[in-house]
C-alpha cells in the first residue's frame, strides 16, 4: 500500500511538473506573460506543490550564470555612457567611402564583433539608429543593411562565452572557459561569416551598387562628437579590456568567470565615480528573474526523472555515441530556436546532456558546441529566433521599409540552413 502511494505521488508529481513546464514555455513563447513573470511563477508552483523545497530551488539555481550575466550588465551600461560603441560604429562607415555594399559589410563586422562582447540587444540598440541615419543620408532603402546585422549579431554572439545567453549557461555548467569557446567556435563562426557574406553579395550586391554614394555626406559623420569625456572614455576602454583578459586567462589564474564580471561591473563603477544605484537601475533584472524561474524549473523537471528520461532516450537515439548524438542536438536545437526562446530550449538540453550516457571512451565536450552553435544560429532562422531579430523588426514598423515576417524568412531561414550544414561538417571534420 505504500508503494502504491508513493507511485501514485511519483506519478502526480511528474504530470504536475510537466504542465508547469509545458505552460511556462507556451507563456514565454508566445510572449503573453512577461518572460520573468512566467518563469517565476512557473518555479513558485513548483514550490507550492511540495515538487522542491525552498533548499532544492536554491541549489538548482546556477549562480555562475547569473554572476557572469549581472557583471556583463553593469560593465555594459557603464561603458554605453562613454560613447565607445558609437564611436566605433561611425569611425567604421568613414572607412567605406561611402559604398553601400561596403557599409553593409563593415557595420555587420562591428556587429558580430560587438555580439561577441556584449549583448545582442545592446548591440543592435547601438546599430540600428547609426543605420537609418546613413541610409537617410545615402537615399537608400536599409532593410538589406538591417537584416545582414540581425544574421551577423547571432553569428557573433556564438563566438565567445559571453555573447549569447545559451554559450553563458553552458559556461555556467561546465568546465569550458572563455578561451574554449573561442577556440572550438570561432573557426566556424568565421567560416559561416565568409559564406554569409557571399549569399548577401548575390542577393543585394547589385541593388546596393546602383546606389550613387554621396562620400562628403558620409565624411560629415563625426565620431568624436560621440565622446563626451575622453578620460571616462578611455578609462572604461582600459578597464573592459582589462576584464577580457581577465577571462582569456581564466586557466592561468583560476578566478571563478561570475566573480571577475562582478568584480569588474563594480571596479568600472569605482574608477569612473559612477553612482552605484543609477549603474543598478541599468541591470537587466527581469533577465535575471527570469533565469532564476527557468534553473529552478529545470531542477524540477530532474527531481521527477523528466529530464533523466529524455536523457535515456537520446541515447536509444544514438546508441550513446558522441558523433551522432552531437548532429543530433545540433539540429534540434536550430530548427527549435527558430521558432521558440532559446533560452529555456538550453537550460533543458544542459540538464539532459548532462544526463546522458555517452560511451566512457568518447568526449562529451562536441555535444556542448552543437548546442552552442545549434543555438546562437538557430535564432536567424525566424524574426522571432532571437530577441535582437525582434527589436530590428519593431525599429522598422514606423518607417517606409517595415521588416515582415515573411521578407524575412526568406532570407533568413535559407542562411539559418547553410549555417547549420556547415557547421554539421566542422564538428564532423574536426571531432570526429
Amino acid at each position: 500500500m505504500t508503494e502504491f502511494l508513493s507511485w501514485h505521488l511519483d506519478t502526480i508529481h511528474i504530470i504536475t511538473t510537466l504542465v508547469i513546464f509545458i505552460f511556462t514555455f507556451v507563456f514565454i513563447t508566445t510572449e503573453t506573460l512577461p518572460n520573468a513573470i512566467a518563469a517565476m511563477i512557473g518555479a513558485f508552483l513548483l514550490v507550492a506543490f511540495h515538487i522542491v523545497n525552498q533548499e532544492e530551488a536554491i541549489e538548482a539555481i546556477d549562480f555562475e550564470t547569473i554572476g557572469l550575466l549581472s557583471g556583463m550588465m553593469m560593465t555594459v551600461a557603464v561603458m554605453r555612457k562613454s560613447g565607445l560603441f558609437e564611436y566605433i560604429a561611425i569611425k567604421s562607415i568613414k572607412l567605406t567611402g561611402g559604398s553601400p555594399w561596403r557599409i553593409l559589410v563593415v557595420l555587420s563586422i562591428v556587429t558580430a564583433i560587438l555580439s561577441a562582447f556584449l549583448d545582442n540587444v545592446t548591440t543592435v540598440l547601438i546599430i540600428v539608429p547609426l543605420t537609418f541615419a546613413v541610409a537617410d543620408t545615402m537615399k537608400i532603402n536599409p532593410m538589406p543593411i538591417l537584416i545582414s546585422e540581425i544574421l551577423f549579431s547571432n553569428i557573433g554572439g556564438a563566438a565567445t562565452l559571453i555573447g549569447d545567453p545559451p554559450n553563458i549557461m553552458i559556461g555556467g555548467a561546465t568546465n569550458l572557459d572563455f578561451m574554449d569557446f573561442i577556440q572550438n567556435n570561432s573557426p566556424v563562426v568565421l567560416i559561416v561569416s565568409v559564406v554569409t557574406f557571399f549569399l548577401l553579395r548575390l542577393i543585394y550586391y547589385k541593388k546596393l551598387s546602383a546606389v550613387i554614394a554621396d562620400k562628403e555626406k558620409i565624411q560629415a559623420f563625426d565620431e568624436k562628437r560621440a565622446i563626451q569625456n575622453k578620460r571616462f572614455f578611455y578609462t572604461t576602454l582600459i578597464v573592459f579590456l582589462v576584464i577580457i583578459t581577465l577571462f582569456i586567462t581564466h586557466q592561468l589564474h583560476k578566478i571563478d568567470l561570475a566573480t571577475l564580471a562582478i568584480g569588474g561591473g563594480f571596479t568600472m563603477m569605482m574608477v569612473t565615480k559612477q553612482d552605484p544605484e543609477e549603474i543598478l537601475k541599468e541591470v537587466e533584472w527581469a533577465t535575471l528573474f527570469f533565469f532564476i524561474g527557468l534553473f529552478i524549473i529545470i531542477g524540477g523537471l530532474e527531481k521527477t526523472g523528466i529530464i533523466s528520461f529524455l536523457a535515456d532516450k537520446m541515447v536509444e537515439v544514438t546508441h550513446g555515441e558522441t558523433e551522432p548524438a552531437a548532429q543530433l542536438v545540433l539540429w534540434m536545437s536550430a530548427l527549435s530556436t527558430t521558432f521558440i526562446n532559446s533560452i529555456p530550449y538550453t537550460a533543458t538540453m544542459i540538464s539532459v546532456i548532462k544526463e546522458m550516457a555517452i560511451n566512457p571512451d568518447q568526449s562529451i565536450e562536441p555535444i556542448w558546441w552543437a548546442l552552442s552553435l545549434g543555438a546562437c544560429f538557430g535564432g536567424n532562422g525566424t524574426l522571432i529566433g532571437a530577441a535582437a531579430n525582434i527589436i530590428v523588426a519593431g525599429f522598422t514598423q514606423k518607417t517606409p521599409y517595415p521588416i515582415k515576417f515573411k521578407e524575412y524568412f526568406k532570407i533568413g531561414f535559407p542562411m539559418m540552413l547553410v549555417s547549420i550544414v556547415i557547421t554539421s561538417l566542422y564538428l564532423y571534420i574536426r571531432y570526429f
